[in-house]
């Protein structure tokens, strides 16, 4: 096994994750494109990530019922 496919096929042959996320977005399901479907992966993975970096911090200046939404 090479070093590429070592560290590739984690990413994107061996990823339930990445497979599951694609159900999440309906706008993945009609993309005709493998190029536009990783993009809109990553982006929606990014998106996700940085939002709850973001509002994790002020979890606890909000309302308690509000919080749980952000956490």
């Amino acid at each position: 096994m090479s070093m590429r496919d070592t560290l590739t096929d984690p990413i994107f042959k061996n990823n339930p994750i990445a497979l599951q996320i694609l159900g999440i977005c309906s706008a993945l399901a009609v993309t005709t494109s493998l190029r536009v479907t990783v993009v809109m992966c990553i982006a929606l993975t990014v998106v996700t990530a940085f939002s709850g970096f973001f509002i994790s911090p002020f979890g606890n200046s909000f309302p308690r019922a509000f919080a749980s939404l952000c956490r």
